[in-house]
C-alpha cells in the first residue's frame, strides 16, 4: 500500500474511534511508525487528510453500488445487497460528526453537497422500484429519501449511550430492513422475507 494510503486508513481508523480533533499528528505518525514529517510531505494539514478520507470513502461507496446497477436490477435486491455491505463497514464515534460540524466547515459543506445528490439518486431509485411492481405507488419517494438520510443521525443520537443494548450495526440493519419492507409492494416483501429466512438457516 501506498505512503498515502496508509495514512488516510490509519487516520480514518482513530477518526472514527476517537473523533478527529482527539488525534494529533504526532498520535497518527506514531501509530504508523513513521514521521511527523512524512505525513506532511503528503498531506497539508489534518483537514486535507479528512478531506482525501471521505472522498475515498465516497467513491469506493459508488463503487460498489455500481457493480448491483445492471441492466436487468431489481431495486428491492440491490437495497439489500447495501445493507450487507453497509453492516461490516466501521461506525463512527459520534465525535467524528460533532468536530466536522464544529471545526471543519468545508468539510459540513461538502459532505451536504453529497448528501443532496445521494438524495436524488435514491429518489429516482425508489421510482424505479415502483415502476418494476416492487416498490409501493402510494410512497412519496421525497420523504422516504429524506428518512434513508436522516437516520444517520439516529446512528450518531445512539452513540451516546453508555451501555447501547445492541451494537450500532444490529440497529442499522433492523432500521433499513424495516424501512424497505415497509415501504415495499407484496412481491417486495416476498424477496424480503426470504431474505431473512435464509438468514435464519443454520
Amino acid at each position: 500500500m501506498e505512503i498515502r494510503d496508509r495514512i488516510i486508513s490509519k487516520a480514518g481508523d482513530l477518526f472514527f474511534m476517537y473523533g478527529i480533533k482527539s488525534v494529533s499528528m504526532d498520535e497518527l505518525a506514531s501509530s504508523l511508525g513513521i514521521s511527523k514529517r512524512t505525513i506532511y510531505e503528503n498531506f497539508k494539514d489534518k483537514e486535507d487528510i479528512l478531506n482525501s478520507l471521505l472522498i475515498k470513502l465516497r467513491d469506493e461507496r459508488n463503487e460498489a453500488f455500481k457493480k448491483f446497477l445492471t441492466d436487468d436490477y431489481n431495486v428491492v435486491e440491490v437495497f439489500l445487497k447495501v445493507i450487507e455491505i453497509q453492516t461490516q463497514m466501521p461506525v463512527s464515534n459520534a465525535k467524528f460528526f460533532q468536530d466536522i460540524y464544529k471545526y471543519y466547515p468545508k468539510i459540513e459543506k461538502m459532505m451536504q453537497k453529497n448528501m443532496e445528490k445521494n438524495n436524488m439518486f435514491l429518489q429516482e431509485f425508489l421510482q424505479k422500484g415502483i415502476s418494476q411492481g416492487y416498490i409501493r405507488e402510494d410512497l412519496n419517494v421525497k420523504i422516504a429519501a429524506f428518512l434513508v438520510e436522516e437516520s444517520t443521525y439516529t446512528y450518531i443520537r445512539a452513540s451516546y449511550l453508555e451501555k447501547p443494548p445492541f451494537t450500532f450495526n444490529e440497529l442499522f440493519y433492523t432500521i433499513m430492513i424495516n424501512f424497505v419492507r415497509g415501504i415495499s409492494t407484496e412481491k417486495g416483501i416476498k424477496i424480503i422475507d426470504s431474505y431473512l429466512q435464509k438468514k435464519k438457516s443454520p
